[in-house]
């Protein structure tokens, strides 16, 4: 029945569904090619003419390269650089921006997608999904403050609900030097504690918003788990477990 329900998707993975599932159950994890790159770079086009308009408005800053594929790499790079050197919030603006666009909710909410995650919550394919939550991570190269550090989503999720994180990169691929999403194997089996852990209690009482500091410590209480380092490609995703412990590279 699930081998007829998502033949379309998985006609090239039919032999790997079990591995599929199983190393998501087994790991906490999966990573899967699945989403559409067209997509993306569209995504990417659009998001590169949001900085250009937002240097030339807060720092009367004009771009002139002819070339499009140089120049929207150049506004991706260098051109978010020159807007944090000169003021945090027009990062800021930006970050809140993108994730209100209809290319990006095109990206998220694409069918490949939306297969996958239901498959691993073992609900039928067309299911409807709730995004909680969303974002594009901004970091500028060796500035920690805004970097996550080690945490686990579900107790900053809606209580007790059911869902599956993604984490995908949208821009360009995720290698070493760019930092790739650090998980720890297996741990989503436990209840760890942090350095961050009784902040963590405070601010869920508070209905505050919780953002673990990059410099948080993992309390060990005799765990031992194998820390790994996962890097993407465009058109690569990760799905993981709501409660696996995981952090942003640097």
């Amino acid at each position: 029945k699930i081998l007829n329900v998502y033949q379309t998707f998985f006609k090239k993975m039919k032999n790997n569904m079990r591995f599929l599932k199983d190393n998501f159950k087994n790991h906490g994890y999966v990573k899967v090619n699945c989403i559409d790159k067209k997509k993306l770079l569209l995504l990417k086009k659009n998001f590169a003419k949001m900085i250009e308009v937002s240097l030339k408005k807060n720092l009367n800053y004009s771009v002139n390269i002819r070339n499009k594929s140089k120049k929207v790499e150049f506004l991706l790079n260098k051109g978010m650089i020159y807007l944090e050197k000169s003021n945090h919030k027009y990062l800021s603006e930006l970050y809140d921006q993108i994730v209100k666009s209809s290319n990006y909710y095109n990206v998220i909410s694409d069918k490949n997608i939306t297969k996958v995650l239901n498959y691993l919550l073992e609900r039928e394919y067309d299911e409807n999904l709730y995004i909680n939550s969303s974002s594009i991570r901004m970091d500028t190269p060796g500035i920690t403050p805004y970097v996550y550090g080690w945490h686990q989503d579900d107790k900053s999720n809606i209580k007790d609900s059911d869902f599956v994180q993604v984490w995908m990169p949208v821009f360009t691929n995720i290698n070493k030097n760019l930092g790739g999403l650090h998980i720890l194997d297996k741990s989503f089996n436990y209840d760890i504690k942090t350095s961050h852990t009784k902040v963590e209690k405070e601010k869920l009482k508070k209905k505050q918003i919780l953002r673990a500091n990059h410099n948080v410590k993992i309390l060990n209480n005799g765990f031992k788990f194998k820390e790994k380092e996962i890097y993407c490609n465009l058109g690569e995703a990760i799905f993981f477990n709501k409660k696996l412990m995981h952090k942003s590279g640097i």
